[in-house]
């Protein structure tokens, strides 16, 4: 079956309506500037003397330079004296264009088979453009209020360090370092942006721009000059999210969780929500390779045919993005469960293990005795289950069947003549101190959505029943008699093997979550590196929590809804 994220181990699929909410909030906070103030020279003819210079809100001249510059074309238009153009020249007031305007929150939008680019909207509350088309004019003024300007943007990707990400997001960082025991340098930081320098900005998208024909012009060469000259990416506030990754993994590391590279790509959605708006399932997706694996270069790779969050179970309004594993990265963490359930048995007094797990299944044999000569032979059997989505909040259960056989020889007479009993979980009689019949028991373990973040691994154990295979009533003379005086232990010994296995679960990871500090436990706890190192931060530094975790057997992916 080929892989549902098209080679990637892991995908973050984050919705547009966040990537907006993200916009709207640094726009709220000025990070992207609401206004825009600017007065912009030498942009339309550049030459070695003639190096674009400009000056912003932030001068205390703003409004009477603009008057200058505005007033004085407006003179030589009607007196034709160029001592006035000098005049301009001269004072640093020869300006092209410039505009005084107040700006809404930008907005993006992922187009189909478009996943490379945004749409970006850029909308005008209110105000003014001032354009010179020609130095021996008057400045030409147009009104911005409700104008939209809509063009296609690369998303860029660029390595950068702690320090040059957005104060929130700085801080975040921080705090993924220092809950991993990690340092900086073990660390990549990779900033997902939206690249104006490669962006067809005068190509603009008539569909969804909004302004008058007589306004294309200036408006477009205006808006191009803004972001390919005054918003060089250092300074880019249009930030879509931080990828970060180890930089490295040691050969004995199990990285289970932790990207060691990011990459992108978008995936349009036609569903709508309950607000009927298109693009809420919609989403960016940051592409994940762990243990150091190289990214698929495939023309297809990283191009999903479907948007993640239509897999989504919060739909209502659907969840800010969904996190997606590929199955065949869970089962490390399923072979660390079989590991530690191997480890359980093995570790009971006279339990010998016959090759641990195989396709998810262990068989465990013990050997007792009765007056020295008389035997016991007891055989476990765990067989994983298929995982299980749990209901409510959800969850995956992953569960143990545990089958248990005795087979009791008991030697008679002289000659020593060997006589058998059996009794299992499938056993239908009872007598004596066995008075249930059988039935299989049950170690269950469940993934579940925690506080602050984190997943919980809880357990317990249904314990089986053991009970007669045939009528015990047949057993008549000697063999009825030492098995009526061995039943007590029949009985007892392999529930005392249960028992252990219950107290050791309970000293290992406790009721309810994993506490114990041994290697075993560690690699249980893998999904916790979830909270720590498996990270894309948010411009503002949000975290994200998980819910909804479940297995989708039909795609063979593990995901859970992410929630900001």
């Amino acid at each position: 079956m080929a892989q549902t994220l098209t080679g990637y181990d892991m995908v973050l699929a984050l919705s547009e309506t966040t990537i907006n909410k993200q916009f709207a909030k640094l726009h709220q906070e000025n990070v992207i500037y609401k206004e825009w103030k600017l007065l912009a020279g030498h942009v339309f003819k550049q030459s070695a003397k003639r190096k674009p210079f400009f000056i912003t809100g932030g001068d205390k001249n703003f409004s009477s330079r603009l008057n200058i510059w505005m007033g004085l074309q407006q003179d030589f238009v009607k007196t034709g004296d160029f001592s006035l153009l000098s005049s301009l020249t001269e004072n640093h007031n020869n300006f092209d264009f410039g505009w005084n305007t107040v700006m809404k929150a930008p907005v993006i939008q992922i187009e189909d088979r478009n996943t490379q680019e945004v749409v970006l909207n850029l909308a005008f509350q209110s105000g003014h453009l001032y354009y010179l088309s020609d130095p021996t004019s008057k400045v030409s003024v147009y009104d911005l209020k409700g104008c939209v300007y809509s063009f296609r943007v690369p998303i860029g990707k660029l390595k950068i360090n702690k320090q040059a990400m957005m104060l929130q997001a700085q801080d975040e960082m921080n705090s993924v370092i220092r809950e991993s025991g990690l340092k900086d340098a073990d660390f990549t930081i990779e900033s997902l942006f939206l690249n104006f320098r490669n962006a067809r900005i005068n190509q603009f998208d008539s569909g969804r721009s909004k302004f008058p024909q007589h306004m294309a012009v200036p408006l477009t060469a205006a808006i191009s000059n803004y972001f390919n000259l005054f918003l060089p990416d250092s300074e880019n506030p249009y930030v879509l999210g931080y990828g970060v990754s180890r930089a490295k993994i040691g050969s004995r590391e199990k990285a289970m969780f932790q990207p060691t590279s990011v990459g992108f790509s978008t995936s349009y959605s036609s569903r709508q929500g309950t607000r009927q708006q298109p693009g809420q399932f919609s989403v960016l997706n940051f592409l994940m390779m762990v243990n150091n694996a190289k990214a698929p270069t495939s023309q297809t790779a990283g191009v999903l045919a479907r948007s993640l969050l239509e897999s989504g179970k919060a739909q209502k309004p659907p969840a800010s993005g969904i996190f997606a594993i590929e199955h065949k990265l869970f089962t490390t963490y399923l072979s660390s469960l079989d590991k530690y359930v191997e480890t359980i048995f093995s570790s009971q007094k006279g339990v010998n293990i016959n090759g641990g797990f195989k396709s998810g299944v262990m068989r465990a044999t013990q050997r007792d005795y009765h007056k020295k000569h008389d035997t016991i032979d007891t055989t476990y059997t765990l067989t994983r289950e298929p995982i299980k989505n749990l209901a409510g909040a959800g969850g995956i259960e992953v569960r143990y069947k545990l089958q248990v056989r005795v087979r009791v020889g008991i030697h008679i007479g002289k000659n020593w003549e060997i006589k058998s009993a059996t009794l299992s979980t499938s056993g239908p009689y009872t007598k004596g101190d066995i008075k249930k019949k059988g039935s299989v028991g049950y170690l269950t373990f469940q993934l579940k959505g925690g506080k602050q973040g984190r997943f919980d691994l809880t357990n317990k154990l249904t314990k089986p029943n053991i009970a007669f295979d045939e009528n015990p009533n047949m057993f008549e003379g000697p063999v009825g008699k030492v098995i009526g005086s061995i039943v007590t232990l029949i009985f007892a010994w392999p529930m005392a093997i249960v028992n252990g296995i219950i107290g050791q679960i309970v000293a290992d990871l406790g009721v309810n979550t994993a506490v114990k500090d041994n290697p075993l436990i560690d690699s249980l706890n893998q999904l916790d590196l979830l909270n720590k190192t498996n990270k894309v931060i948010l411009p503002l530094g949000k975290t994200y929590t998980y819910k909804n975790l479940r297995y989708l057997a039909d795609k063979k992916l593990v995901v859970y809804d992410i929630a900001y």
